[in-house]
């Protein structure tokens, strides 16, 4: 990443506008009305079923909620002639899957030190723990659940995360203000709608790392690609990690 250059600069007719990304947020915030409304009728209509699939009901309700955010992105990108392109977004290549491999290895050092100092600073010293519980409210059973919650973690989240914070965020951003001020305005975003207060604040760093490491490797690659594969990567692993430890204890 050497300029303000990084990303490749659209056709004069294909600029962003900060208003494409009012569909977005209103497509999302609908989503998530609508979602709740669902849940609440179903278990009102019907509370032993609800019970007894509250962990496929939570996964169907965030991948409902990411088709929501998806289309309000289309929406958003249905004037340009070629959005895929324009957000630098195609089908991995050899390079692409090589390049995300090699990244992963310093990416979890970088998690993990900025978890441990993360911890040192606010959270009394003590680890931080994932959000990543989160996904199964029940103990998990049979690779049904897996399959569903890797569906939202791995596929779902990283393609809509990714083109809303870097393909979207940080393009506009960085109209604005130099590339190092977009780099960390768009992470401290992402890292926003990340950290759970309900698992902790001091998740808040970890995820603003992320960020930045994600916005420097899509100006650096001027790919998309790039960063879904190790965003998907990551949260796959993390999917993986926890349903395994999961099914464990209760074996």
């Amino acid at each position: 990443m050497d300029n303000g250059a990084a990303v490749l600069p659209p056709r004069p007719e294909e600029r962003l506008r900060w208003l494409d990304l009012i569909p977005v947020l209103a497509f999302t915030i609908l989503g998530i009305v609508l979602v709740v409304l669902l849940a609440v009728t179903l278990a009102r209509l019907n509370r032993s079923f609800y019970q007894a699939n509250l962990g496929t009901i939570g996964l169907s309700a965030a991948l409902l909620v990411y088709l929501a955010f998806g289309a309000g992105i289309a929406v958003a990108l249905r004037r340009l002639r070629t959005p895929l392109a324009f957000l630098g977004l195609h089908w991995p290549t050899t390079r692409d899957l090589g390049l995300t491999l090699v990244l992963i290895v310093p990416w979890y050092l970088g998690v993990g030190a900025v978890t441990a100092l993360s911890a040192a600073v606010l959270n009394r010293g003590v680890p931080v723990p994932s959000n990543t519980r989160q996904l199964f409210i029940e103990h998990p059973q049979g690779p049904g659940i897996l399959a569903l919650a890797l569906l939202v973690t791995a596929v779902a989240a990283p393609l809509c995360e990714e083109a809303f914070f870097r393909g979207m965020l940080f393009r506009l951003l960085r109209t604005r203000v130099p590339v190092w001020g977009a780099v960390v305005l768009s992470a401290t975003a992402f890292g926003l709608a990340h950290a759970s207060p309900a698992v902790s604040l001091a998740l808040l760093p970890v995820f603003i790392y992320m960020g930045i490491v994600l916005a420097v490797i899509y100006a650096w690659t001027r790919s998309l690609t790039n960063t879904v594969l190790l965003h998907s990567l990551n949260n796959a692993i993390g999917t993986v990690a926890v349903y395994v430890l999961l099914t464990r204890s209760v074996s």
